[in-house]
């Protein structure tokens, strides 16, 4: 490290220190060269001084326009932006709006066009049955029994304008029965659809109908028009109620009104050994 060493404060004359003499003349130095510089003046010879005093720092040089100043707006930014998808909500269904199309009548409305009026009919029916075993007399049995009409839809694939069931309360006393013009449904055992047209029916528009049995579905072991009456255990006595299925040439006729039904079933049992007459009105 440099160490300054001090000065002696004297000479021992009682003088000045040579650090004032110094100082003394770099001071007469600055004043003759301030004088110079006066005496110059500006290059023109006027004697007159620009400054006394100059800068040592770096001149800023400023740039003028001849053009009028004039308010310049910002640059736009010609880059194109990523377009913004605004996701418009779907205005909330009103529950009690009308659809235009039921406005309009082009909705698919089922109706009744068999003229037949649909609805359920209770009464009782006559059963009578005529029949004659084998070896045994000629014997009549007749019946009065509560029983049930139901009119409605087409079930499955029946080309019937209306489904017709109509059969006795009771489906173990004697001289019961049971009609249905159709069936559809599931085979319980292979789980196969099941579609039985039994009856073809027809009506004129009016409330009257009639039809006939076309198919007894026996052969699939699928008989639902059935009559149950007395059949013999031995020759010609100790009748017992059995379930007997009707035959094709069974007809059906009736006329129903939405506050009462006329019906009339007639035919012949497969056997042929029994022909049965069923009324109400």
């Amino acid at each position: 490290m440099t160490q300054l060493q001090e000065e002696p404060r004297s000479n021992g004359s009682g003088g000045p220190r040579p650090l004032t003499r110094r100082f003394v003349a770099a001071v007469s130095c600055c004043l003759v060269g301030i004088a110079a510089v006066s005496a110059c003046g500006d290059g023109d010879g006027s004697g007159e001084a620009e400054s006394a005093t100059s800068t040592s720092s770096t001149p800023t040089t400023v740039v003028t326009s001849s053009e009028p100043a004039t308010d310049t707006p910002l640059e736009a930014d010609t880059t194109p932006s990523e377009p913004t998808y605004t996701e418009e909500s779907e205005a909330d269904e009103d529950p009690y709006a009308t659809d235009p199309e039921t406005e309009s009548g082009d909705e698919d409305v089922s109706e009744d066009t068999s003229g037949v009026p649909h609805g359920e009919w209770s009464g009782t029916a006559q059963v009578t049955v005529d029949f004659a075993d084998p070896g045994c007399a000629a014997d009549s049995r007749s019946y009065a029994l509560p029983a049930t009409l139901i009119i409605d839809e087409p079930v499955g694939t029946e080309g019937n304008a209306f489904h017709l069931s109509w059969a006795s309360d009771d489906q173990t006393a004697d001289g019961a029965f049971g009609v249905t013009s159709a069936q559809s449904g599931t085979d319980t055992v292979d789980g196969e659809s099941v579609e039985i047209a039994y009856w073809s029916l027809s009506d004129d528009g009016e409330g009257s109908f009639s039809g006939q049995l076309t198919d007894t579905a026996a052969a699939a072991g699928a008989s639902l028009n059935l009559l149950f009456v007395p059949k013999p255990l031995f020759q010609c006595g100790t009748y017992t109620s059995f379930p007997y299925g009707m035959n094709t040439d069974t007809t059906i006729e009736g006329s129903i009104t939405d506050g009462s039904a006329s019906v009339t079933l007639s035919g012949t049992t497969v056997d042929g050994t029994r022909s049965f007459r069923v009324e109400w009105s």
